[in-house]
């Protein structure tokens, strides 16, 4: 939550790119973006509508605006509709932020970090966020023991995220109001589904949320019929993603399928 407070800051750095979406995009350093200069608005357990009520408030005049979504972020089972009617129904109030129970909370976990010497994952100027766990590269095969354990890892997500999955609609009319508000303001944009682990799509094709997977891209590619689908394909092998995180993507992976998108919308411009 405490993210949604601080992403003001895009009115404030100096930019003429967005990178929006979750968590996924949110560990992406925009600075290795190429032709423009990037803010990174991502933010942990971003959904539709938060994006949609984001873009109306700071959307200024941009000259290329990258969306990242995912298959999870529909899944109301996981993560309740947000309802509001504008960005400011998230941030805090200045007596909220002074004496709201989430804003302690907030503040005791950085105690707590403090007192037990923890490394500090904060918010960079540009809008990343450093990414929590191992930043290995590689999350190549090992031994049995990590197998078994990346096994687990993988069992898990699919159950938190895709399993008894119960589709937004609602979500899917938030997206279909995010293209009108792009082309009512004449923004370039590029839209894109998430790179999704190989291993983790596999393991979605056993149960019965794969069927209502396929139909959501089908439904995202009519919405926005140029829109980037790396859910599965080379950006989706397992040596992409962080060892011990075989949901997000590595910095190497988002700079070269973010790049890649950038590349048909960059003429006439050098690389940073």
């Amino acid at each position: 939550m405490l993210e949604r407070q601080v992403k003001d800051a895009i009115l404030t750095y100096k930019h003429d790119g967005i990178l929006l979406g979750s968590s996924k995009t949110g560990y992406v350093n925009p600075d290795e973006l190429s032709c423009y200069r990037f803010y990174n608005a991502s933010m942990r357990g971003m959904v539709p509508e938060e994006m949609y009520f984001y873009l109306k408030k700071y959307l200024r005049n941009e000259k290329l605006v990258l969306i990242g979504f995912d298959f999870y972020m529909f899944n109301e089972r996981e993560l309740p509709l947000v309802r509001i009617s504008d960005w400011n129904d998230l941030r805090y109030t200045k007596v909220e932020y002074l004496l709201g129970a989430q804003t302690v909370k907030d503040s005791w976990k950085t105690l707590k970090m403090k007192f037990n010497n923890d490394k500090k994952y904060g918010m960079k100027p540009n809008g990343q966020f450093d990414y929590p766990g191992l930043s290995t590269e590689s999350a190549s095969a090992g031994s049995e023991e990590y197998e078994q354990k990346y096994n687990m890892i993988i069992r898990g997500l699919v159950q938190n995220y895709y399993d008894h999955f119960s589709f937004s609609e609602k979500r899917m009319d938030y997206v279909r109001q995010i293209r009108v508000l792009l082309e009512e303001r004449g923004a370039p944009y590029a839209i894109f589904i998430n790179p999704l682990n190989t291993d983790v799509l596999a393991a979605l094709q056993n149960i019965e949320a794969y069927r209502r997977f396929l139909s959501w891209r089908r439904e995202m590619k009519e919405i926005f019929p140029d829109i980037y689908d790396f859910s599965e394909g080379p950006y989706s092998k397992r040596e992409g993603f962080y060892l011990e995180d075989p949901y997000h993507y590595t910095q190497a992976t988002g700079r070269a399928f973010l790049n890649e998108i950038i590349g048909d919308f960059c003429v006439g411009k050098s690389k940073p």
